[in-house]
């Protein structure tokens, strides 16, 4: 029975900076920033131990078409150590790093097959026997917008036939539509197993055949939270084996937390180290945001002064010497809601329903417009941190007068 194992990974982003988690200490800072690498190199340790056949990179090997020549040495010794250990790479281009860029040229290793700009196919030979066809293609531009699987077509029967593709499946708008396909497109391709890329999230699109999206290597910001790696595939005639391995060792977490059942500020400090001393977060890095919900008093108390920087604080005391399995909290986030009703001071006439009027029609543009200034100026925009989601400034900054306007502490309306 023919047997194939490999591995797939995408995503390498490897000069991918850290954003989201502002004024790290020193040495977690130095930590963070080469944990790609980091992770790069365990996928490649995982490829030797297993004894792989050979391993697929599936696109945006790096973050920008002109990648530094320190990201391209990284990629080129890792494909030096699968070579002498006699596994083959087979690696594409995606829409971060187009063939169109500018960079300075390497020689490869020959065991490293590194697909242009036209769909093709690759056989993969062991002991002078074809196993395996490999189909993909490297993005000649930034902007692919045509559907790409219309030029993968089995090559025959006796083989294993695998699709790299670097391209958004249809409906899915959290990320540029490059490449675009549908599902039963790479169904009807009769292929044995789909390499997908793109996606910063481990997804499976398909068991039948196995239609998989391994995610990012490596949590870049703090919408990409969760463990990130590769996937390990054992193939034989009868069936598809995929594991998932862990291999990044900076993870980014949100935690919720239902303030409607915290009493104290005191109470909520208490409550954020009892997870942060947790067993989960005893080993590798880890930058933790709060997220705050539920319905409660305390909301108010969340918007004064410097009441969550200062939180915030406390809970960062101590944890900047703890690299070895560090965790660190560098956000907290109030989606939580005070105990007033909001409809029924809209209903009230006179200031509160004025001012809710205002709110409601206010927009992010608005936003963005009001604080450009202050983030144009010299000075101002060295302390300010960016805007990440101006929504929610509206949100805040209505709650904020509410507080001063309803609850006791602020005075009666």
């Amino acid at each position: 029975m023919k047997k194939l194992s490999f591995l797939h990974c995408a995503d390498l982003h490897l000069d991918r900076p850290f954003s989201g988690a502002q004024s790290l200490p020193p040495d977690i800072h130095n930590f963070v920033k080469d944990s790609a690498y980091r992770s790069f190199r365990r996928i490649i340790d995982l490829a030797i131990e297993e004894s792989v056949d050979f391993v697929l990179f599936a696109g945006d090997l790096f973050d920008s078409s002109y990648r530094s020549l320190q990201s391209q040495m990284v990629l080129y010794r890792e494909l030096q150590r699968l070579d002498k250990a006699g596994i083959r790479s087979f690696l594409s281009h995606g829409n971060h790093d187009a063939l169109d860029g500018d960079w300075i040229s390497i020689d490869w290793p020959e065991s490293s097959y590194f697909f242009g700009q036209e769909v093709e196919s690759v056989p993969f030979y062991r002991d002078q026997q074809k196993l395996a066809d490999i189909h993909g293609f490297s993005y000649p531009e930034r902007h692919v917008i045509e559907n790409m699987s219309i030029y993968y077509e089995r090559t025959d029967d006796e083989s294993f036939q695998i699709g790299m593709l670097h391209g958004n499946v249809e409906g899915n708008t959290d990320h540029a539509s490059y490449a675009p396909f549908t599902i039963s497109d790479l169904v009807n391709k009769n292929f044995d197993y789909w390499a997908l890329g793109h996606i910063h999230i481990r997804k499976r699109l398909a068991e039948d055949p196995p239609i998989v999206y391994p995610g990012n290597i490596q949590g870049a910001h703090r919408k990409e939270t969760g463990e990130k790696g590769c996937y390990l595939v054992l193939m034989n005639e009868a069936e598809v084996m995929t594991s998932f391995h862990s291999t990044a060792d900076v993870i980014w977490q949100k935690e919720s937390i239902d303030i409607s059942k915290v009493e104290t500020i005191q109470d909520l400090l208490r409550t954020c180290e009892d997870i942060l001393n947790h067993e989960k977060y005893s080993s590798g890095g880890h930058l933790v945001e709060f997220e705050f919900k539920g319905i409660s008093s305390l909301h108010i108390h969340l918007l004064q002064d410097d009441v969550l920087d200062d939180l915030l604080q406390a809970l960062q005391i101590g944890k900047e010497d703890e690299l070895s399995g560090f965790v660190w909290p560098y956000k907290l986030s109030l989606q939580s809601r005070p105990s007033w009703n909001r409809e029924e001071l809209k209903a009230q006439d006179g200031f509160l329903q004025d001012l809710l009027s205002i709110s409601d029609a206010y927009k992010v543009e608005d936003v963005e417009s009001e604080v450009a200034p202050l983030y144009e100026h010299r000075r101002a925009k060295k302390a300010l941190a960016s805007l990440e989601e101006p929504s929610t400034v509206i949100k805040e900054a209505e709650e904020l007068l509410l507080s001063y306007l309803v609850d006791d502490k602020g005075g009666k309306s």
